[in-house]
């Protein structure tokens, strides 16, 4: 326990200095895991908490008995440090004088750095009642929420859960983000823990104040699922010839990623990987020059590994043999079928590791995958790794942080690096790369619930290699009816992108260049990229079973939505690895479980059937799917007495991508806005329009335009002659 005074003005003071952890050394000064310093005046109800220098909390605390009295209101505080050092703070206000009845208020403002971020710090009655998983794009107003979330400097501050705790986003600066605050009950706890993610999560490395997180879309194609390393040049250009052709890199799929395929040899030296095989003559040179053709972005896989029966390795191997872990005697240790790279040797990490990634660099790839985290760890561990290490101020979790520190110096910020494979052996070069793998080999969707909470906050989670007709957990034969085809399509193609696309995460996809070839297969693609940047609503793990309900709420100038998918999961066939759907009931889905006001009257839209579900108060209810349908995408709007735009067709969050502004003339009563397109690729608006109004024409700049009636709703649709950003409006009569 920590030493603690109150001074004559009732404050409440703790300090601890501590140092960094293990890394590369901090580019600004470190918040200390240490206690807020509180100052209370038990007379005014005043409260001032401040932490690594700056005021985080502002606040008044009150209590009022059932007949209106005001009654006073006392601070019990609390701290404890554990074994792991864990610091927690409890700041608990009660009534000075208990009665039944009292309701202790603390309403103030939460002040933190533009990192921050509104979320559900542990699953409450709500998340019982309803399980789902929560991201936001942009900040977010769910009234789930009870805790502010600093990211840049790793502090949580918590308020009672259950509804007793309400934050609103307020005023967000280049270096600062407002919330207001409001808690109330009999008694009101806040808990302050520092360095939460670091210490309270156990994630050793994490130390965001020195790194930022990739916010841009992680939306591409991957070599390795579909071809392994079969992929060549022809291949290559088959493949981009595809997706210019279908235009999916104005959908969004930025990276077109080699793996497993391109290198020479079989070992992890600078002259394999810089210098490409004969299945691509025109070697790397070729090979960025063609994807940048395509308007997309080169991305590349390399290796730990280094394999004594490649020629340069072996090479290599005789000519410096200190590079490598070795035995007491001086021989190299061999482990797993390849040597370790000492890395606490110079030269060795001169000549083996920065050469390669300057090489990289030069070369001007845009995402670097570093394979082997694993495997390398792994490899350490035996006796006689043990003994070399015992003579070396290292351990094998150091070492191979040293060889992403290099990786990211060579690399810079500019470039996105994925760390592979499984978040257990990631974690280790935590704050070096951009992502990690979250699994093996295959696509892992269930890892990204279970790991949303590192989502946007520690890195980006890669499930990887989405394989839009893969079989994992999903029904091979069943297909589902979308809008704007005549044929269904498979239902696979659709779920698997889309939960990444809910996710937040990494969509790489990976099938054969003859599955893109049909429009069938990449509807789902498209209609999930680019992947939205979010930030994770709940504080904690939804567990790696497969959770059927994601919310993902949408925050923009002109308006704050959300967007409700379900996803059907396969069954697994009785003594068979394949999976059916079985189908799923309606269901009723309440606004206060979601986190919605259930006093105010919502519509609700269906995505892919284009069906409106009604203005709805309290709840709506999501119909049955049967045993075709694989998803269900609900965008959900707050009704407003003017026509309002309810939902679009570009993309799965029916706005997120393609509205770009929206504003309503009451006196003209013109409807207006602005949206990003897709040559060729249909694009509807579809509107809300409440009772009274009446439909009167509707425009888009450059573009032919068909409108259409239905019942409390009007469609504006138009095909793109180009991919550009369009002026829209709509004018009604009343």
């Amino acid at each position: 326990m920590n030493s603690s005074f109150i001074g004559r003005a009732g404050t409440l003071m703790f300090v601890v200095i501590v140092s960094l952890g293990a890394g590369a050394a901090p580019a600004v000064e470190p918040p200390p895991n240490d206690p807020a310093k509180v100052r209370y005046d038990e007379t005014g109800g005043k409260l001032v908490v401040e932490y690594h220098g700056a005021r985080i909390l502002t606040a008044t605390v009150t209590a009022q008995s059932p007949d209106g009295a005001k009654v006073g209101v006392k601070l019990e505080p609390a701290q404890t440090r554990d074994d792991k050092d864990k610091v927690q703070q409890r700041l608990k206000f009660v009534p000075a004088e208990p009665a039944p009845g009292v309701v202790v208020s603390l309403e103030g403002a939460v002040v933190a750095s533009e990192q921050a971020f509104a979320a559900e710090e542990a699953p409450g009655e709500a998340q019982k009642r309803f399980t789902c998983v929560r991201n936001s794009v942009g900040p977010s107003r769910n009234l789930r929420n009870n805790a502010v979330y600093d990211r840049r400097w790793d502090w949580v501050l918590v308020g009672p859960d259950n509804g007793r705790t309400r934050i609103a986003p307020g005023a967000l600066a280049r270096d600062r983000t407002e919330f207001s605050w409001s808690s109330r009950g009999s008694a009101v706890e806040l808990v302050f823990r520092p360095r939460f993610y670091q210490k309270h999560k156990d994630i050793e490395h994490f130390t965001p104040w020195n790194y930022p997180v990739w916010k841009g879309s992680l939306t591409g194609y991957c070599t390795w699922w579909a071809y392994r390393h079969s992929f060549t040049q022809e291949t290559l250009d088959a493949m981009l010839k595809v997706f210019v052709e279908k235009h999916l890199s104005d959908f969004g799929y930025d990276y077109m990623q080699f793996d497993d395929t391109y290198q020479q040899g079989n070992g992890s030296c600078p002259e394999n990987w810089l210098n490409w095989n004969k299945k691509f003559p025109g070697g790397w040179k070729y090979a960025v020059k063609a994807i940048r053709d395509a308007g997309m972005k080169p991305g590349i896989w390399v290796h730990r590994i280094h394999r004594p029966g490649d020629p340069h390795v072996k090479q290599i191997a005789q000519e410096h043999p200190d590079w490598f872990v070795r035995k007491a005697d001086g021989s190299i240790v061999t482990n797993h079928g390849f040597y370790m790279l000492d890395t606490t040797n110079k030269e060795a990490v001169e000549n083996m590791v920065r050469k390669l990634y300057r090489g990289l660099k030069e070369q001007g790839w845009n995402y670097v995958k570093i394979d082997g985290t694993g495997d390398l760890l792994r490899a350490y561990q035996n006796k006689e790794c043990a003994d070399f290490f015992k003579t070396r101020p290292t351990t094998p979790e150091q070492s191979l942080r040293q060889w992403d520190v290099v990786a990211r110096e060579e690399l810079g910020r500019d470039v996105y690096v994925l760390a592979c494979h499984t978040v257990g052996n990631a974690r280790h070069v935590i704050g070096l790369v951009d992502g990690a793998r979250l699994s093996n080999d295959g696509f892992q969707p269930r890892t990204l619930a279970q790991y949303n909470f590192m989502e946007g906050v520690v890195w980006r989670n890669d499930p990887d290699h989405c394989d839009v007709l893969g079989l994992w957990l999903m029904d091979e034969d069943a297909e589902m009816p979308v809008f704007g085809l005549r044929q269904p399509v498979p239902a696979r193609s659709v779920h698997r992108p889309a939960i990444c696309a809910m996710a937040g995460g990494v969509l790489m996809v990976s099938d054969k260049v003859e599955v893109y070839q049909d429009d069938r297969n990449i509807e789902g693609m498209k209609r999930s990229s680019p992947v939205l940047f979010t930030a994770p609503g709940q504080l904690y793990s939804c567990g790696r079973n497969p959770v059927a309900w994601w919310l993902q709420e949408i925050d923009r100038s002109f308006e704050h939505w959300n967007v409700l998918a379900r996803f059907q999961w396969g069954r697994k066939r009785e003594k068979e690895w394949k999976f059916d759907f079985k189908g799923l009931p309606q269901e009723e889905v309440k606004f206060a479980d979601l986190g919605l006001s259930d006093d105010r009257e919502y519509v609700v839209f269906e995505f892919w059937s284009q069906k409106y579900l009604g203005r709805c108060k309290g709840s709506f209810t999501a119909p049955a799917m049967d045993e075709g349908n694989a998803l269900q995408v609900f965008a959900i709007r707050e009704a407003r007495d003017h026509p309002w735009v309810l939902s679009t067709t570009r993309h799965i969050t029916q706005g997120g991508v393609s509205l770009l502004d929206e504003k309503w003339d009451s006196r003209g009563k013109v409807l207006s806005g602005r949206s990003s397109v897709v040559i060729q690729d249909p694009y509807v608006l579809t509107i809300h329009v409440p009772a009274g109004y009446r439909l009167a024409a509707g425009a888009v700049d450059g573009e032919k335009v068909e409108t259409a009636l239905q019942k409390e709703t009007v469609t504006v649709r138009i095909v793109p002659s180009a991919t550009k950003t369009v002026d829209w409006k709509v004018t009604f009569t009343q």
